[in-house]
């Protein structure tokens, strides 16, 4: 008769309480952890300062997985604003085009209240991305990119703003 009570009506239910009750558990992973922010955060400074160092690539292959999983990190990239150097294989232009992804993820985490400002994330984006440009010219100064040589002038200038704004239409 025990048996038979929790086969019939106490198994169901206990299994109908898990069902209801998981989206609960689910909801607590909307938001990414302050330790795997900070990790990024830091991560991205390390490829500003030595985007060749040892562990850059597996740096950059945390960040992608922690950006493309974070359930409350919403990155706006444009590859465009970097112009001859998307799409290239050469001189760092791949290292550099991911830390404009990686510079927008940075400004995000750091402006989570200016989350839908596209202009103010990208021109973020591209500050870092003008840093590492900067420290990978220490090491390989023949790696010049005229683009970032003029985006380095214009945000020694404070005009980066003004050039997100006037290329915006190239983003897809």
């Amino acid at each position: 008769m025990k048996r038979l009570f929790l086969m019939r009506y106490a198994l169901p239910a206990l299994l109908t309480a898990f069902v209801v009750a998981a989206p609960c558990f689910a909801q607590e992973a909307t938001t990414s952890s302050a330790e795997d922010k900070a990790q990024a955060l830091a991560l991205v400074k390390q490829l500003e300062d030595d985007p060749l160092a040892s562990g850059a690539e597996n740096a950059r292959q945390w960040l992608t997985t922690f950006i493309v999983n974070a359930p409350d990190l919403f990155i706006s990239t444009c590859p465009e604003l970097l112009g001859p150097l998307n799409g290239q294989g050469k001189n760092g232009a791949p290292d550099i085009i991911a830390q404009l992804y990686f510079g927008n993820a940075a400004w995000a985490i750091q402006n989570p209240d200016k989350a839908t400002d596209r202009e103010a994330m990208l021109a973020g984006g591209l500050e870092s991305t003008i840093r590492l440009y900067e420290s990978l010219l220490k090491k390989k100064s023949r790696w010049r990119w005229p683009i970032l040589d003029d985006l380095r002038s214009r945000a020694s200038k404070g005009k980066l703003a003004d050039y997100v704004r006037e290329n915006l239409d190239k983003c897809q």
